[in-house]
């Protein structure tokens, strides 16, 4: 199932992971910047309201942004997924219901993550039914309260997404390496060039430096949650989801095309 969820993920490279990327900096961004701030003000945090409150707000706003791009990635998967090749113009024609209530599950799971951040078995039920909430994006054909939270405890019974939020923490810190060593192997490149202040910047990229850790944590995630999409859809898939109108008709282009 990863392996397919890494082919799906390198079908829609050009330009979906783009427009994931793009939609996800400004959320994760904010988060780091907030998560500074709190600890830089420490307990004289409620003296900060204004500063704290409008970093809040901003990341409220980052966060619907966010949600919006995965919706459309996720769709993109689904429909590489299906055919096999890059999906078209089609992929923006995400079905308003799913819209909706994406957006409402996914909303209510990030509450619960914030809440239980510090509680290890309650972020990791969060982090699952998150992660099936984009890959059960496309089957809520109505708008209701309960249908969307009824679809993600349906799929949440194998230990399947379990598993998949084990193998992400493990990408995650994989990822994290990967960027400290770029950035390490960066700072080094410019110190053999002219005209750089090389031990300035060896102590801005320090591990000891609150700020650029905070970043790296924020460039993991982003890093890994192509595949962390891909993967959720893919699985989705896999237990037997019911095929839509889109997907018949692109079986039929593919059956055209071979002919």
């Amino acid at each position: 199932m990863l392996d397919e969820a890494a082919e799906v993920v390198s079908v829609t490279a050009a330009p979906w992971v783009g427009l994931l990327i793009v939609t996800t900096l400004p959320y994760r961004f904010l988060q780091a910047l907030f998560l500074d701030q709190l600890i830089e003000v420490g307990e004289k945090a409620p003296q900060y309201g204004n500063l704290l409150g409008g970093t809040a707000s901003m990341i409220v706003g980052a966060l619907v942004l966010a949600f919006w791009g995965r919706a459309i990635y996720a769709r993109a998967c689904r429909l590489a997924y299906s055919r096999g090749v890059a999906p078209g113009r089609e992929t923006w024609r995400v079905p308003a219901t799913a819209l909706v209530s994406f957006l409402l599950t996914s909303s209510a799971l990030a509450i619960a993550g914030y809440v239980s951040l510090f509680t290890c078995i309650g972020a990791i039920v969060a982090a699952v039914f998150a992660g099936l909430a984009v890959g059960t994006l496309e089957l809520n054909e109505r708008v209701s309260l309960i249908e969307p939270f009824r679809i993600l405890v349906r799929h949440a019974r194998t230990s399947t997404p379990f598993a998949l939020v084990f193998v992400f923490v493990c990408a995650f810190f994989v990822a994290l390496v990967n960027l400290a060593a770029a950035f390490a192997l960066g700072v080094w490149a410019l110190g053999a060039l002219g005209g750089f202040d090389a031990p300035k910047w060896r102590l801005l990229f320090a591990p000891d430096n609150r700020r650029y850790l905070l970043m790296l944590f924020a460039g993991a995630l982003v890093a890994i949650e192509p595949f962390w999409i891909a993967s959720q859809v893919v699985f989705v898939r896999k237990v037997g989801a019911q095929e839509r109108g889109d997907d018949l008709r692109a079986w039929f282009d593919v059956l055209r095309r071979a002919s």
